[in-house]
Parts: C-alpha cells; sequence; structure tokens
C-alpha cells in the first residue's frame, strides 16, 4: 500500500501536466454598449435563483489621484442579469465620478430574506466634490428600486484628494453569523470606518488617525476566519479588524510601518497550522524598511526581500510548485535609471515558506486562478491564460478582466472577461472536475464574502486562499 502511494505521489505532477484543458464561453452578458471599465459581482434574485450586478461606463476609471483625475465624458451604469444572462434593469448615475474609489458596489442580503439588497455609495447632486452630496443607496437587486438612501459619512477634509475620496464597501457576519456592513472612508492616512447592522443601526465605529502609529490602508480588505471557528475577520493594509465589534485584533508589524500596502495576501498554511500574511507596500518611509515580507500569524517575520526603495504595487500568491507548493511575487514600478516603459513590473518570485528565491516559466504579472480544479493555479495576463509550465492553454482574447473566481455553478473558476463593446464573456473550463476537498473551500462563508468584493477597490484580482 505504502509504495502504491508513493508511485501515485511521484506520478501526480506527470498527471497533472498532461491534463488537457478545454476552455469554453459558459455565459455572454451583453451591455450593448462600448465599456472601457467594467465591475462584476454575483449576487441572488431570491428563491435561490443567482443573477449578476455590473458596473459599467465608457469612460476609464477616474483615480483621485491630482495626477491622474481628469474629468469624465461619460457616467457609471448599474445593471442586473439572470443567470442565463437576461439584463433584468439598468439605471444611470448621471452625477457619480465613474470611479472604483468613487463608487464601490457590494450586493448583501442584509434582511435574510434570501435575495440580497445592493448597496453602493453615489452622488446626488451636480457639485462632484461636495459632501452632502454623497449617499449610500440601497436598491432592490430584482427591480432596480431604491429602497434605502443615508448620508455618506464625511471623510476628513483637510487631506489631498488623493487621500480622501477612497471609499470601500466590506460585508461579512458578525460572531453571531447576522450580516454586517462596514463602509470605509480613506486609504493612505486618516481613516475612518462605521460598521451597520442589518436595520442600518450603527454597530461600531473605528478611526485611525494620521499620527504615525502604525499602517495605513489597502487596496483589497480581505476576510478570513482567523481562528477557524466560523468567526469572520477582515483585514485593511496590515491591521485584521473584528466584524463582531471593530476590534484591531493585530497589526503585522506593531508601529514599525506608518505607510500604505497595496497588497495584503491572507492564505492558510496547512503544515504549520496557522495562517500567514504577504504584504508589498508603497513608498514613503524614505527607504527604511523591506518592501515586501511575509509574516505567520503571530507577526513574526517569516523572511523579507532586501530591497527598502520602490513602489511595490504588484503582488500574488499562488499554487505553483510542482506539486502545488505556494509561490510568492513581489513587483515593483521601474526605476527612472532603469530605462523601462512606464507600467513595466520589476519582479522576483519567492518560496512562500522559505523566502527562497525560485523560477518560473509563465508570465510574472496577472491574475491568479484555478481555472480547472485541480489544486494547481494558472496565471491570467493579456488575455491568455498560463499553466505552471507557461504553456498557454485559453485565449480569451483582449478586454477587461472582471472576475477570477467561482462565479457560476461549475467546476473550478472562471475567467470573466468583459470585450471593449460590452460583451461580457464568462470562459470554464469542459474539463474541470471538483474534488470534494476543492467544494468545502468554495462552499465556504469565507469564500463567497471575498467573491462578494469583486467590485469594491482591487478586490477582483487576488484569489482565496482559505485552504
Amino acid at each position: 500500500m505504502k509504495r502504491l502511494l508513493c508511485l501515485c505521489l511521484l506520478w501526480l505532477p506527470v498527471m497533472l501536466a498532461a491534463r488537457e484543458y478545454a476552455p469554453y464561453e459558459a455565459l455572454t452578458l451583453d451591455l450593448q454598449t462600448p465599456v472601457r471599465q467594467c465591475r462584476l459581482t454575483p449576487l441572488l434574485l431570491g428563491d435561490g435563483k443567482p443573477g449578476f450586478v455590473t458596473v459599467f461606463s465608457s469612460e476609464k476609471s477616474i483615480d483621485p489621484y491630482e495626477g491622474s483625475f481628469t474629468f469624465p465624458k461619460d457616467t457609471p451604469k448599474i445593471a442586473v442579469f439572470d443567470a442565463e444572462g437576461k439584463e433584468l434593469w439598468r439605471r444611470e448615475l448621471p452625477y457619480t465620478i465613474p470611479g472604483v474609489w468613487f463608487m464601490p458596489l457590494l450586493p448583501m442580503d442584509m434582511d435574510g430574506d434570501g435575495c440580497d439588497e445592493i448597496y453602493y455609495v453615489v452622488n446626488t447632486c451636480k457639485r462632484p466634490f461636495d459632501y452632502d452630496g454623497y449617499h449610500l443607496e440601497r436598491a432592490d437587486a430584482r427591480t432596480g428600486e431604491v429602497t434605502g438612501s443615508w448620508r455618506w459619512p464625511a471623510p476628513s477634509h483637510n487631506q489631498a484628494n488623493s487621500y480622501k475620496w477612497r471609499f470601500l464597501l466590506v460585508g461579512g457576519h458578525a460572531d453571531d453569523g447576522s450580516p454586517v456592513l462596514v463602509t470605509v472612508q480613506g486609504t493612505y492616512r486618516e481613516i475612518r470606518m462605521q460598521a451597520w447592522n442589518a436595520d442600518m443601526s450603527r454597530r461600531w465605529k473605528v478611526e485611525i488617525p494620521d499620527d504615525g502609529h502604525g499602517a495605513r490602508g489597502s487596496h483589497s480588505t480581505p476576510i478570513i476566519d482567523l481562528y477557524r471557528d466560523g468567526r469572520e475577520q477582515f483585514l485593511y493594509g496590515e491591521r485584521c479588524f473584528s466584524f463582531d465589534t471593530g476590534k484591531q485584533l493585530f497589526i503585522l508589524d506593531g508601529e514599525i510601518w506608518n505607510e500604505h500596502s497595496d497588497l495584503v495576501q491572507p492564505w492558510w498554511n496547512e503544515a504549520a497550522g496557522c495562517w500567514c500574511f504577504f504584504t508589498t507596500r508603497e513608498k514613503g518611509d524614505n527607504g527604511k524598511l523591506p518592501r515586501a515580507v511575509m509574516f505567520d500569524q503571530s507577526g513574526r517575520h517569516m523572511w523579507e526581500i532586501a530591497e527598502c526603495r520602490g513602489h511595490y504595487h504588484h503582488g500574488w500568491v499562488g499554487n505553483f510548485g510542482p506539486h502545488g507548493e505556494r509561490i510568492a511575487m513581489a513587483g515593483r514600478y521601474p526605476f527612472k535609471d532603469e530605462g523601462l516603459p512606464s507600467g513595466s513590473c520589476v519582479a522576483r518570485t519567492y518560496d512562500a515558506v522559505t523566502g527562497e528565491e525560485v523560477r518560473i516559466d509563465f508570465p510574472i504579472k496577472g491574475t491568479v486562478v484555478d481555472f480547472n480544479d485541480d489544486g494547481i493555479h494558472e496565471l491570467y495576463t493579456g488575455g491568455k491564460l498560463y499553466d505552471r509550465t507557461g504553456r498557454v492553454v485559453a485565449d480569451t482574447g483582449k478586454g477587461i478582466l472582471v472576475a477570477a473566481k467561482k462565479v457560476l455553478p461549475l467546476p473550478g473558476e472562471q475567467l470573466v472577461v468583459a470585450a471593449s463593446d460590452g460583451r461580457i464573456v464568462f470562459w470554464a473550463d469542459r474539463n474541470a472536475s471538483e474534488p470534494s476537498a476543492q467544494q468545502a473551500r468554495f462552499d465556504t462563508e469565507v469564500y463567497r464574502d471575498n467573491v462578494r468584493l469583486s467590485s469594491v477597490g482591487y478586490g477582483h484580482r487576488f484569489p482565496v486562499l482559505n485552504f
């Protein structure tokens, strides 16, 4: 029996490499208008019926940074589709700036009736930067009817536009399983958070002053089950908060790191029986601290890169080793004296546990997905899907990647790509098969709640590594 097991383990990589992919278009939604930005999130339409909500515009996503902001020529729209691709409704938001930081959107069933409500930030007046005009709205997923509107909590006024016009929504569950909606203002300096119960009464609030004590926010808010006991927490930057009480449970580097981290990626380390956290950091500390660090659950540095300068905007953790071992990537924008094109990624990859530099055979910058559900990841970039050997196993054509998670009741995770003409195509693998272990991974509140963040910040970019 032992000999048979050893033989199976030896042949496993060969068997996996030989497995053929069969990508196909499983579903297409048609917005019937050109798009330059698009976000999409699955939702529930009641009676167990699934659907999708999308935010789109023919204008590129507007960023609040003064060096990037441009006056939009188009407005954002919301549209909802059923599982067959039929459009149920759409609405234009005429005064809202079409950008992910100005208009986060989150579907969530707060009232427990089996149908999601859609929560989003909207500007209700003609003045684009008037706090009084900004509201959190709630719409019925089936009809689009606005069923609630509350003034959006104003950010601290005395900040640069890039700091204060960055909004997030985070949806999770309290310790007793009741839903909690968190609203967030601020990323780089002062941060304010408020949590709301199902009746929109305030549950708690947190204010993190711009005082140089501890990490700032990040561009995503991953949700975890820190103690594997069914209770949820979320990370904002290198800080972890309880959905239940708003209590800050830890800061990964204490008060040593006081700046902004572009990426914070939690992943479950089965061998060690604990969570690990990979973070890539932006500039701001005058080159004093490492730009990428792997932490264990106690906050100990498992390893770190040597470089202490640069804007490390890119990063991922994925199962790319020969047997699905975890590999981490840290990438930065090029320095001016390197002579590389603007927007290039200067990156290296590492064994996620030891920090030893490793070589990969596929493009380094992209989005991690388990397309065929074998537990070994693929990487999507530039309209192509690569397996760990560098082989192109799917070609979706050019478009905007709007999801790389399980959004259809099919084996594996799907790629959802919006073409410039407004068609949103869901790509799946006919040969994917879902082992029971993978089913268990997907069938968790943590996985579903992370997928729910696909239209908030950069939530669509990062894998859910809760196994």
